[in-house]
């Protein structure tokens, strides 16, 4: 054979060096290096028993790279076999098996190569959260012209958003616009800054509502001496006073001022689960502020799910009278809308999902991104973010294993 596209008419077929690169944790990419050939056709030798015409020595140099590793050995020793043997077919279906070790891409976790993947297995999950490419290859492959998840919210349009989704962007804006207490809540990756910033764009269109936006980095620094400066910046030209008692004063006369103007203010805090139980003991004074029975501020507090547990009263009684008195809402997994995220992505670049992706494969991948709590109720992990990286994932090996979509068996390898 002399190139790579007649070898992808091979039957799939994976030998036993695919094993031992998985089970090792060996880089595809770095035996391809050493050898002068690129990732994928490395991957068509595992996968399909492919020789390179390019190399006459092809096989003999692959054993010596073998030889030269000591876990690999290891691993053939314990079996009783040698570097030639490396090229036997392995005899079963590798198209589950995962890396165990640090190869091309980190993986959480391993899994037995023969069970299927189920929900209610986390070890089936991998949290990888460094956001992944699609490989140019990859993008000419499936005839994507640049990358769905880089720059991928220029409007509101833009934003994938289900029911739970404008359910939470409905109470953002009902807590700014009516003086609420309310804490979103999700995992990283979740989109939380996203909802954050569609409803901030919403307020200033509107017009109606001063956003307060606390800009210090570290959020374990935030106190109410710093709170009462992020509301005096944001609301007027005035210089903050230096005692707390004269800033607590200085900042409930310029909310006043502001109501009366026909203003209301609203004070959004991203990284909240960063805040001591003092600082949000603290929030819920400035949430009491009020002009007769209407509230001058509204609070919307935004962070992971250490947050929720702050508001978990039989841990935290300190916290109790912020806990009786805040909403929370949790932004959950995209699981039941993963196709519909994934055409709306495609969609902004002039793709269809369904020409990249079968049905059978986001069936997998929202499988694959399920698991289920110690009540067997279902939890869903399939944030954003996860699912962007395993979309870039699946892209890739579909286009090193040289199928047209990226199918179950594609979603089962990564």
């Amino acid at each position: 054979m002399t190139n790579n596209s007649a070898a992808y008419n091979l039957k799939f077929s994976p030998i036993v060096l695919k094993q031992i690169v998985l089970d090792v944790g060996m880089s595809q990419g770095a035996i391809a290096t050493e050898l002068g050939l690129k990732r994928p056709t490395i991957n068509l030798v595992l996968n399909r028993g492919y020789i390179p015409s390019s190399i006459p020595d092809f096989q003999k140099r692959l054993e010596a790279i073998i030889a030269a590793n000591p876990q690999a050995m290891q691993w053939l020793i314990s079996r009783n076999l040698a570097p030639r043997d490396i090229w036997s077919a392995l005899g079963r279906d590798m198209r589950n098996a995962v890396p165990a070790g640090a190869g091309m891409r980190s993986h959480a976790s391993r899994r037995n190569n023969s069970r299927p993947i189920s929900p209610g297995d986390p070890e089936n999950i991998t949290f990888n959260l460094e956001v992944e490419m699609i490989s140019q290859e990859a993008m000419k492959y499936f005839k994507v012209f640049r990358n769905p998840f880089i720059d991928d919210i220029q409007k509101d349009s833009d934003i994938y958003m289900s029911d739970e989704h404008r359910y939470i962007e409905a109470a953002m804006l009902d807590a700014a616009r009516h003086g609420g207490f309310l804490a979103v809540i999700g995992e990283v990756g979740s989109g939380k800054s996203v909802m954050r910033r569609k409803v901030v764009e919403q307020l200033r269109k509107d017009g109606d509502v001063i956003v307060i936006f606390p800009q210090m980095i570290d959020k374990t620094r935030v106190n109410a001496s710093s709170i009462c400066d992020a509301i005096i910046m944001d609301l007027s030209e005035q210089k903050p006073r230096i005692k707390l008692e004269q800033k607590t004063r200085q900042v409930h006369q310029l909310l006043l001022e502001r109501a009366k103007q026909g203003f209301r203010a609203v004070l959004i805090i991203e990284e909240a689960h960063d805040l001591h139980t003092s600082t949000l003991k603290y929030l819920k004074r400035f949430y009491e502020l009020e002009d007769g029975y209407r509230k001058l501020l509204g609070i919307i507090l935004v962070g992971q799910v250490e947050l929720k547990h702050l508001f978990n009263e039989t841990t935290h009684i300190e916290m109790r009278e912020v806990i009786r008195r805040i909403q929370t809402a949790e932004i959950r997994g995209l699981n039941g809308n993963i196709k519909h995220y994934l055409a709306l992505k495609f969609k902004r670049i002039g793709a269809k999902v369904e020409d990249i992706f079968t049905d059978e494969a986001l069936n997998a991948l929202a499988r694959r991104l399920t698991t289920q709590d110690r009540q067997n109720k279902t939890i869903s992990h399939a944030y954003p973010l996860i699912v962007n990286n395993y979309t870039a994932r699946a892209m890739n090996e579909a286009y090193e294993m040289g199928e047209k979509r990226v199918t179950e068996e594609v979603i089962n390898r990564i």
